[in-house]
């Protein structure tokens, strides 16, 4: 029998996936650290990965948009969430 996710635990569950496989995949955006999000789609993953790859910016969705694109150049995987 196979387990069912809603949207949001699948959303969850693929970005620690590939958090763990990749250590280039750098989660951002507004309250996606510590509050895990508004959806709650990035809960527990800043416990587990820590300030450097999940954190909180300001609301600025230009800001966070210019430093997803910055990151990607550089050869990061960057995951930008905009409410």
């Amino acid at each position: 029998m196979t387990q069912q996710l809603n949207m949001v635990s699948a959303i969850t569950q693929a970005l620690d996936q590939e958090m763990e496989k990749n250590e280039k995949v750098l989660v951002f955006g507004e309250d996606v650290g510590v509050n895990g999000g508004v959806f709650r789609a990035t809960e527990g993953l800043h416990e587990k990965y820590g300030d450097e790859r999940v954190s909180d910016t300001p609301l600025s969705e230009s800001a966070i948009g210019g430093m997803a694109f910055g990151l990607a150049v550089q050869g990061f995987r960057p995951v930008a969430e905009i409410q």
